[in-house]
């Protein structure tokens, strides 16, 4: 056997045994993306924010652009976006503090957002809120609800 058929031969048996490892093996990497677990326990349905807004009064923050918040928000929700983000917080200040008691709901335009998502993060790390949620779906799902 010459030196190419028995290279090519190797080079099938690794490509067979790596195909059957790969779909086969108890602890092979998933094949298309996954929510970090730590991330989705933050995001909460339309209906989920609705129980808890019934238990607890609830401080809701805008996450989306000024002029889109102008444009329509939901009743006493805090425009905070990455944006204005400096200036927000400083004309909030007073609001956010007293939303250290409370649970606070970041919306943006839907589930494609990831606005909420980032000053979710940031209200939870750099200011210390806990909870902070996301709201997942449309704002506009809870308001035409509420």
């Amino acid at each position: 056997m010459s030196a190419w058929r028995q290279a090519a031969l190797i080079l099938v048996c690794a490509l067979v045994a790596g195909g059957a490892s790969a779909v086969f093996h108890p602890l092979r990497p998933p094949w298309y993306e996954v929510e970090d677990p730590a991330l989705a326990r933050w995001r909460l349905p339309v209906s989920k924010v609705r129980e808890l807004a019934a238990t607890a009064p609830v401080v809701w923050i805008d996450a989306r652009p000024r002029a889109a918040y102008e444009a329509g928000h939901l009743p006493d929700a805090l425009l905070l976006n990455t944006e204005e983000w400096a200036d927000l917080m400083f004309e909030h200040q007073t609001a956010l503090q007293a939303a250290f008691e409370r649970p606070v709901v970041v919306y943006c335009d839907g589930e494609s957002c990831e606005r909420s998502a980032e000053v979710a993060q940031r209200l939870r790390e750099l200011i210390g809120l806990d909870p902070v949620y996301v709201l997942e779906g449309d704002w506009r799902e809870f308001a035409a609800e509420k």
